[in-house]
């Protein structure tokens, strides 16, 4: 019986120390893309921010601004493709999910698999870019951006809004939720006067594409390198786990086998006094 636990407790052991050297190494990959992407986010911050000051000139710039107009609101939601990240994924759409039931949601556009999968079973009709990037880039959020604008053009809906992960601290991945829309108030800066070539009106509408294409790159950047700290962290723990357990196991089949020896001895000890009793 006690051979038969030793054998248990050996396969345990070996298990435990295959399942650590794979998030041993998930890890080391996750930290490798992590120096890839982080350099690039706060480039993207600062595009996005100067996009936001050159609409904001634009729009003082026309005579008469436009209006909203549509019905329904678009929501796009942005996760990873991958799990083994702890609850990034989740908290991501729990967020969502408080938005579906706030706002008057009639379409849906999903950047990363396991928000596809997790909103195919919801009634809303939803457009989906899976395996998509590696890296984000300028490209692929306007081709994003292009179906955003298509189908709210298509749907007549007027609002847009998205749901990502806003990246604070290596161990703090916040999910948020930002009103791209129709646009918030203005505040007017004082003598922030500009000439535009050509017409305001013929420029207005590029730039406002452009803005929207900048928030959403930055988003996909945030939650990209918000994706990769939760899963290195994830990974991390799961090594510290693995290898705490393998010290236990150990511990437990020594105990054992030291058990086993000096059983065996006193039977040894036991035959002997018999025979020579």
């Amino acid at each position: 019986m006690s051979k038969g636990k030793l054998r248990a407790i050996k396969k345990r052991i070996e298990s435990t120390n295959s399942t650590m050297q794979i998030t041993r190494a998930m890890e080391m990959v996750a930290r490798a893309k992590i120096n890839k992407v982080q350099k690039g986010l706060k480039f993207v911050r600062q595009y996005e921010q100067s996009m936001e000051r050159v609409l904001k000139r634009a729009y003082f710039g026309l005579e008469n601004r436009p209006q909203p107009s549509g019905e329904g609101d678009l929501l796009l939601v942005v996760t990873a493709d991958m799990g083994l990240a702890g609850a990034f994924n989740a908290e991501i759409l729990k967020l969502a999910e408080l938005e579906l039931k706030k706002q008057n949601v009639k379409r849906l556009v999903t950047v990363g698999l396991k928000a596809e999968s997790y909103f195919k079973r919801h009634g809303v009709e939803l457009s989906a870019f899976s395996h998509f990037y590696d890296i984000p880039d300028l490209d692929e959020a306007a081709i994003i951006v292009d179906d955003i604008m298509d189908t709210m053009e298509a749907n007549n809906l007027g609002g847009l809004s998205m749901v990502y992960s806003n990246f604070k601290t290596p161990l703090a991945q916040i999910p948020k939720v930002v009103k791209i829309l129709p646009l918030k108030p203005f505040e007017r800066t004082e003598n922030d006067l500009y000439d535009f070539e050509p017409h305001i009106e013929l420029l207005y509408s590029d730039v406002l594409y452009s803005w929207i294409v900048s928030i959403v790159l930055r988003g996909l950047f945030e939650t990209k390198v918000g994706e990769l700290y939760a899963r290195q962290n994830a990974m991390k723990n799961a090594t510290e786990n693995a290898s705490n357990m393998i010290e236990r196991l150990t511990l437990v089949r020594n105990k054992l086998r030291q058990s086993n020896i000096t059983q065996e001895i006193i039977e040894v000890v036991n035959g002997a006094e018999a025979l020579n009793g």
